[in-house]
């Protein structure tokens, strides 16, 4: 032994062990001092470099220390390996010893009780206890490497797994078996949760209570576009989250799912947030969450179940809009009823706009049956078109109720699964669609009867090919041709090459929305042409028509007219020039009469010589008045755009000195813009507005003129509070010198209102009066709006 003296520790150490005594573990002298495993290990090797114990190594890291007899070295190895014996009895796991053959040497309780064995086995072949493979190619294997051998074996007799431990050694083997049944039961229990956490279609995250992500599984990492090791190092306060709420707006802390678990200490249930993807995508998910507890009661983490609902959402606010859109249709729904129901017949909807008008609500439908509703003519009516329906078929039928006329269609509705559960209706008001068809079909038959009928001209309809697809009219009887045979057939098979070139620019103006006019010769008559387009509608061009006249006679009468009015014309230039020629001549000479012997004439010859020169006057303004009223239509001036605004303005500015005489306050409207002669128009506006300030009465002139649009033509009204003309009167005014006062009352030629009524129907208008003796009157004329 060494003579180094032992430590007091030491010495404490080495009193345990009785000289020859039991041996003990490492463990039992741990406990013995209260030390640890690896303190008490290192005291108990001092002790043996001191040579005061012996050791050996028993078990997977197992070692056993004695102190040695001092009697002699057989009597000491028997003693050690008897307790030793006792040492690997109290050990829980198996413990074998096994010699070079495989044969047993030693087994402890517990391999006795593994095996199934008893004393006897001693010298047994363990080989004769049917080893799995893998347990003999181990112990082989240790045998011939000399080296630990250590492996993990099911064996299927006892179905249980075992932990081997095969230690060489000069003798054999020593191997010691641990039965780890359970522990790889919870293994296999752990391996089955991780491939369901994994595999799951449900995002799983687990979050530290200080905030830190834990764990993702494969969904977590697919739902949140970031890989496991980017996943578990966000934290909840990372601002890459970017959450927000189901209205978009951004979430506090606070709202965040993991603050409030914390704070609450209570599970959280389907919270929607939007959260972003490093792409920047924005996905929505649904959150679950419940806190995980330690032994002390105090949060340890938070686990999470995330559902990504991006489509679901986006399927949902499709479905809403879609319901939406379908409510606002049904409640909406023009002109008619939508209602639905079920298999009994009871109404589960109804809307539309058709209510309204209805003795019935929609409150007053739906929850009723068929029956509850309607009356019984009706219900009956409609009933079987519901039960067919119900079998899967559509159907519709036409009917009259509540004084109106329906169309009713009924369709089957079914579910997912294409079981029918109910029906809809559309029932649609056609009162007025049936009363245009009527009035359509009468109106076809008028316009038939009206082509087949044109008087003294014709009719036809031609489609983009310049083909008549129908035609008629007198015109056809006049000239000898058949409507059949024109009908199919185009202008360049009917016409002349000449006629052709003539009117098909007009057809083709037609078929492009363009109306027209034009003069033809054909077969020797004279024909008026109009081209227009035919327009369905939607006010589309279709096709074209064109409508005849036959003008022959008229031509041959306005040919005629036209020769006597160039007469006319050349006769009133004659009587006009030869008129004025002695007329002026005989003013010259009362005038030259009156400065020579005036003064030797006496009071009635100058009163006689006054009379005859104001005669002549008044003879002359009759004859030039007369002479521009036989003028009016051959020497107008061509139509133009006429602002009378302007006119009036002009016709002011000539009559500002007898407005300042009288006092006269003129008050007008805006005027429009015609399609007009400018100096006709003005002589119109300049005698109705002279006349108003001439016939006033005693006080001062007070002329409102104003415009007013009725349709295609605009009336222009010139009103005066004057003397007012007499109903017996109010037609003569407008005739050629018809007066109604004298000269000295009232100047003027009588010819002013008739060329005014003459130059107003020449712009296609009419002039007249309304008036009361003392009211005023009021002047009225209408021009075509341009």
């Amino acid at each position: 032994m060494s003579s180094t003296p032992l430590t007091d520790t030491l010495q404490e150490t080495l009193a345990i062990f009785e000289e020859g005594g039991e041996p003990r573990t490492t463990t039992e002298v741990a406990e013995q001092f209260d030390l640890g495993r690896r303190s008490a290990y290192e005291r108990l090797e001092r002790l043996v470099d001191h040579d005061q114990l012996e050791t050996k190594k028993v078990g997977g890291n197992g070692r056993v220390w004695w102190q040695p007899a001092t009697d002699g070295d057989a009597t000491t190895r028997d003693a050690v390996d008897s307790d030793l014996g006792e040492v690997f009895d109290r050990i829980s796991d198996s413990f074998y010893a096994l010699d070079e053959e495989l044969r047993f040497r030693y087994l402890n309780d517990t391999a006795v009780d593994l095996f199934g064995l008893d004393e006897t086995a001693i010298g047994s072949d363990i080989r004769n206890g049917n080893l799995t493979e893998t347990f003999e190619n181990a112990l082989c294997e240790a045998l011939e490497t000399k080296e630990l051998v250590t492996f993990e074996d099911y064996y299927p007799p006892w179905d249980k797994w075992f932990h081997n431990a095969i230690y060489p050694s000069e003798s054999g083997l020593s191997v010691f078996t641990r039965d780890i049944t359970e522990r790889k039961r919870r293994e296999q229990e752990l391996a089955r949760y991780e491939t369901v956490v994994e595999t799951s279609p449900i995002g799983i995250t687990i979050v530290g209570s200080d905030g830190e992500m834990r764990f993702a599984n494969n969904r977590a990492e697919e739902i949140y576009g970031r890989s496991k090791d980017q996943v578990n190092t966000l934290s909840f306060d990372d601002s890459e989250w970017k959450e927000i709420d189901a209205d978009g707006e951004p979430l506090t802390r606070d709202e965040n799912p993991f603050p409030r678990i914390m704070e609450s200490e209570e599970p959280l249930f389907d919270q929607i947030s939007g959260v972003s993807r490093p792409d920047g995508e924005r996905i929505w998910i649904s959150v679950n969450g419940a806190p995980v507890y330690n032994d002390r009661g105090e949060i340890e983490s938070v686990v999470f179940s995330i559902e990504d609902i991006t489509e679901r959402r986006e399927q949902q606010r499709t479905l809403e809009e879609s319901e939406r859109r379908y409510r606002t249709l049904v409640e909406n729904f023009p002109n008619g009823i939508v209602t639905q129901f079920d298999e009994e017949l009871r109404y589960t909807l109804a809307e539309g706009q058709a209510f309204d008008y209805l003795p019935h609500s929609p409150d007053d439908v739906e929850g009723n049956h068929l029956h509850e509703v309607w009356a019984d003519d009706v219900a009956e009516t409609i009933e079987p078109v519901y039960r067919v329906a119900l079998e899967g078929e559509k159907q519709s039928i036409e009917g009259r109720s509540e004084g109106r006329e329906w169309i009713l269609h009924v369709v089957p509705l079914s579910d997912q699964d294409g079981e029918i559960h109910g029906g809809m209706t559309i029932a649609l008001d056609i009162t007025e669609r049936k009363e245009r068809e009527r009035a359509l079909e009468e109106s076809e038959r008028r316009y038939r009867t009206l082509v087949e009928n044109f008087p003294n001209g014709a009719v036809g309809l031609f489609d983009d090919d310049l083909r008549y697809t129908a035609i008629g009219g007198e015109f056809l009887d006049v000239v000898g041709v058949a409507p059949e045979d024109r009908i199919g057939n185009s202008v360049y098979d009917i016409y002349a090459d000449d006629i052709v070139e003539e009117i098909e620019p007009y057809f083709e103006a037609a078929l492009e929305g363009e109306a027209n006019s034009f003069e033809l010769e054909y077969l020797d008559r004279n024909l008026f042409v109009y081209s227009v387009p035919v327009r369905n509608a939607d006010d589309e061009v279709y096709a074209g028509m064109i409508v005849v006249q036959d003008v022959t006679e008229r031509r041959k009468y306005q040919r005629k007219l036209e020769a006597s009015n160039e007469r006319l014309e050349q006769f009133a230039y004659a009587v006009s020039h030869d008129l004025q020629e002695p007329l002026r001549m005989v003013t010259s000479y009362l005038q030259l009469l009156d400065q020579r012997y005036g003064d030797a004439l006496e009071d009635d010859g100058e009163e006689f010589l006054e009379f005859a020169v104001d005669g002549a006057e008044r003879m002359r303004e009759m004859i030039e008045g007369l002479l521009e009223y036989s003028r009016v239509e051959t020497r107008g001036e061509p139509f133009e755009p006429v602002d009378l605004d302007a006119i009036l303005d002009e016709v002011r500015d000539d009559l500002q000195l007898r407005i300042d005489e009288t006092d006269a306050e003129i008050s007008a409207d805006d005027l429009p813009t015609v399609v007009g002669d400018p100096s006709q128009l003005r002589q119109v506006f300049q005698n109705l507005l002279d006349n108003a300030i001439e016939y006033s009465g005693d006080e001062p002139p007070r002329v409102d003129i104003t415009a007013e649009r009725a349709d295609s033509r605009w009336r222009i009204t010139v009103h005066d509070h004057g003397i007012g003309i007499d109903s017996d009167n109010q037609d003569r005014v407008f005739e050629v010198f018809q007066r109604l006062h004298t000269s000295d009352e009232h100047p003027g030629t009588g010819i002013g209102l008739a060329l005014c009524q003459r130059i107003v129907e020449r712009h296609d208008g009419e002039l007249w009066v309304e008036s009361e003796p003392g009211e005023g009157s009021t002047f009225s004329f209408t021009l075509p709006v341009s």
